[in-house]
């Protein structure tokens, strides 16, 4: 009866997920006149808190809803996940993003047993040094022509996100963990500057059907802000940012647990998320472990305009003392934009 329940979950999420995804496909194909779709694509800033927090979501195509396992970096997706580290867990990830961007994040979090599980958590967003430009009139014996020409002897510029957090998350039955995570953001573009804060609200629930667990994630919640200042070099004033609010809906389970025995674990996972800044995404990812040592991952996500395929590996090594170091690894396909590499490495007493 068990090995049945297993088998039934495990198509229902390799069905019901991917029929998800191909609904949206389809809705974007034209079958005659219909009514024209509005949606709020390129109508929300803070891009960069979407970008995945380590290399163990990367390499599962960005799910990141019900498989925490006890990785401090998922204070940073679902914080209702962090009350399965045992003692204390650290985890650093870097990246070189799209055009050369760098990417950092950080985690620290520490459990206190009946106080609940604590957490502090980083992310930066460098975009480097850019050629300052501005376009100016061309004149024709001191009279307007319509026409611009760049100038380009203005220097550099740059401009970096920045996003301090911290969490906390607390199991309200065997079953129910719940969790939040409390932001505050800072963008600087040259001489623009402008801040805010957001919260992030996570469930986390154990249905007793083997390792069958489900998750429900409201991500970015905050107000619409305006720059705080900016340089008369811009020429007009930045208009207000809208938070990249999302909903996520996701679900996984342990097909092979490793467990009495067996050095085999595979992990089944899947996300739904509904955004306020374009359609919505569906991620699928997998994950096989071998003696909990040696991990290889594969993902895709669906709905998106360049990204598709994802692949990652890790290892986690015990030191001669109680420490476990993981060290992980992604491959993310983006089409005509290249391909990005990530790497994560984390400390768990």
């Amino acid at each position: 009866m068990k090995l049945r329940n297993i088998f039934r979950i495990s198509i229902f999420m390799l069905v019901t997920v991917p029929i998800m995804a191909m609904g949206q496909y389809y809705q974007n194909i034209d079958y005659g006149l219909h009514s024209a779709k509005f949606e709020r694509l390129g109508q929300a800033g803070w891009q960069f808190l979407k970008i995945p927090a380590n290399a163990r979501q990367a390499g599962m195509g960005g799910v990141v809803a019900a498989i925490g396992r006890g990785d401090a970096s998922y204070s940073l997706t679902n914080p209702a996940s962090i009350n399965d580290v045992e003692n204390l867990e650290i985890s650093l990830s870097s990246m070189n993003w799209i055009a050369d961007l760098k990417y950092q994040s950080g985690a620290l979090v520490k459990n206190f047993g009946n106080w609940g599980t604590f957490g502090i958590n980083f992310l930066y967003l460098d975009y480097g040094e850019m050629i300052r430009t501005e376009y100016q009139e061309i004149l024709n014996n001191g009279l307007r022509t319509g026409l611009t020409e760049p100038k380009f002897d203005l220097g550099t510029f740059g401009a970096i996100d920045i996003a301090l957090g911290l969490s906390y998350s607390r199991r309200v039955t065997d079953r129910l963990q719940i969790g939040g995570n409390l932001r505050y953001l800072r963008e600087e573009l040259a001489d623009a500057v402008v801040s805010n804060w957001a919260i992030d609200i996570g469930t986390l629930f154990y249905t007793g059907i083997k390792t069958f667990r489900i998750a429900l994630i409201g991500r970015n919640f905050g107000p619409d802000v305006t720059f705080a200042q900016w340089s008369e070099q811009i020429a007009v004033p930045p208009a207000s940012v809208r938070m990249p609010m999302n909903l996520i809906i996701g679900a996984a389970i342990d097909v092979l647990e490793g467990v009495d025995g067996n050095p085999h674990r595979l992990t089944l996972a899947g996300d739904f998320i509904h955004p306020n800044d374009g359609p919505e995404k569906v991620n699928l990812g997998a994950e096989y472990s071998f003696h909990n040592f040696m991990m290889l991952r594969a993902g895709y996500r669906f709905n998106y305009d360049e990204e598709g395929l994802t692949l990652g590996a890790g290892l986690k090594v015990k030191t001669s003392g109680t420490m476990e170091v993981t060290f992980n690894y992604s491959y993310w396909a983006f089409g005509l934009l290249g391909n990005t590499n990530m790497f994560s490495v984390g400390f768990g007493l």
